[in-house]
């Protein structure tokens, strides 16, 4: 039987290649961004981060699904980098947020979504070391996000793999969480680009 992650890395390595190519993101490893620059980015990534943890939580809760959902959550390292760069409570409240994540409607949906998610924080390992040299930033404050805070990224990736073989040979929807995950990231891709 065909292990369904190779597929969906496949599915979805267009998009990617043409986000390392041309999104906003790949001013980080060429070190061209700029402090400014880097902070919208954040909000942006916090506009659609936040909602979609938030409905991605609700629909995991509501099917039972067995992730470790509350140790790969990450706004809150989003939260904490840009408050290290100055942000305020009540202006991370005012950030414009991406309401097309309401339209992540079932679980399959939501493991699209968890998929981009998961997938970020592996090149976020590369994106933190260009964020450390670039900005001289350190002891993860204004790049928590993109290092995870320090956790296990290699092992939180690969139990992960682990658990969508696992989900999708007992509950099918591989054509459904392809399919998620590749509008999720266009969507990701644009949310990115109107930054």
């Amino acid at each position: 039987m065909a292990m369904f992650m190779p597929q969906l890395r496949e599915a979805i390595m267009p998009l990617h290649d043409e986000a390392e190519k041309r999104g906003p993101l790949r001013e980080i490893p060429e070190k061209t961004m700029t402090l400014n620059n880097y902070k919208k980015i954040l909000g942006r990534l916090y506009g659609f981060v936040s909602p979609s943890e938030e409905v991605i939580e609700s629909l995991l809760a509501s099917y039972s699904v067995d992730l470790d959902w509350g140790e790969r959550k990450r706004v809150g390292h989003l939260e904490n980098d840009l408050t290290f760069l100055g942000e305020t409570r009540k202006t991370l409240e005012m950030l414009p947020k991406c309401v097309e994540v309401s339209n992540i409607r079932n679980m399959f949906q939501a493991l699209g979504i968890v998929y981009l998610f998961e997938g970020s924080r592996l090149g976020g390992l590369v994106l933190s070391k260009a964020l450390r040299e670039h900005f001289g930033f350190g002891n993860y404050q204004g790049y928590a996000y993109f290092a995870s805070n320090g956790a296990e990224v290699v092992a939180m990736w690969q139990t992960f793999k682990n658990f969508m073989e696992n989900h999708v040979a007992s509950n099918g929807g591989e054509a459904e969480i392809i399919i998620s995950a590749k509008q999720g990231f266009d969507l990701l891709n644009g949310w990115l680009d109107s930054y």
